[in-house]
């Protein structure tokens, strides 16, 4: 039999360190996203650093709306990312 009575948590990791997790996770909201798509779409597209694809979108009208639905899907889903790559998950 092992001794398991001296357990002890890892240390917490460094202020300011991130993790390989929080690498991929944008510091954008959710929130905007969802009113932009709903009240302005295009802003979107901006408001996560994505300029050109943000132009694209403004002259053909989202892709005559099937880019815009896409974008919903994608939000709805949790797949949308900002100009990095990074997944935008948080709410607030």
């Amino acid at each position: 039999m092992s001794d398991n009575g001296n357990l002890t948590p890892p240390p917490a990791p460094p202020v300011g360190h991130s993790t390989a997790d929080d690498a991929n996770v944008s510091n954008k909201q959710i929130l905007p996203v969802v009113l932009f798509l709903i009240l302005l779409p295009t802003v979107h597209r901006f408001y996560v650093g994505k300029i050109g694809t943000g132009l694209l979108f403004f002259f053909t009208v989202g892709g005559l709306g099937i880019w815009w639905i896409y974008d919903v899907i994608m939000v709805i889903t949790g797949n949308f990312t900002d100009k990095q790559g990074r997944k935008i998950s948080r709410w607030i």
